[in-house]
């Protein structure tokens, strides 16, 4: 098999599966739970509101806490590029493990969210500010066993799949 016939495949698939999307985000301080979800009912539910393939392509930035009513815990860290010029960015991260176990944000008695806005294609992880102003936040208490903290994702993909102007 042709290698260069793979990388086409590849990128044929993923054309496709941002087919419909018009709004791009990065994900960061994710539960297991809420990044399940976002997995299995994303698309479904909000098919115009999309991981971003690249950094190039974020609109926004979203960053989840868990029982902790500020972001800058969780906020990006910058993009790792190694000598070979592979990068280990991803467009959904979860908690980070030495600050909370995953358990421990999946069984969170508060959730919240911000939502920022960046100009597609100046999104720089490693330059995000924590002084930065949100457009969109929101805290929802969590119920032991309601919801799995995914109400706090509706609420962040529903401002995202609502906002003017997302580019």
């Amino acid at each position: 098999m042709n290698p260069d016939e793979e990388e086409d495949t590849a990128v044929r698939t993923l054309e496709n599966e941002n087919a419909g999307c018009t709004h791009f985000f990065s994900a960061y301080g994710l539960s297991p739970n809420q990044y399940k979800w976002l997995a299995q009912n994303r698309k479904k539910a909000f098919p115009s509101v999309c991981p971003a393939p690249n950094p190039s392509m974020v609109d926004f930035v979203v960053i989840f806490t868990h029982d902790v009513a500020f972001y800058n815990v969780t906020m990006p860290t910058a993009v790792h590029v190694d000598h070979n010029g592979f990068s280990d960015w991803t467009p959904m991260s979860t908690v980070d493990n030495s600050l909370m176990t995953q358990s421990e944000a999946n069984s969170s008695h508060h959730e919240y969210v911000w939502v920022f806005h960046t100009t597609r294609g100046a999104f720089d992880p490693a330059k995000f500010s924590a002084r930065r102003k949100p457009l969109f936040s929101k805290g929802e208490t969590n119920m032991l066993g309601s919801h799995g903290g995914y109400k706090t994702v509706m609420d962040a993909l529903t401002y995202i799949e609502e906002a003017p102007n997302a580019r």
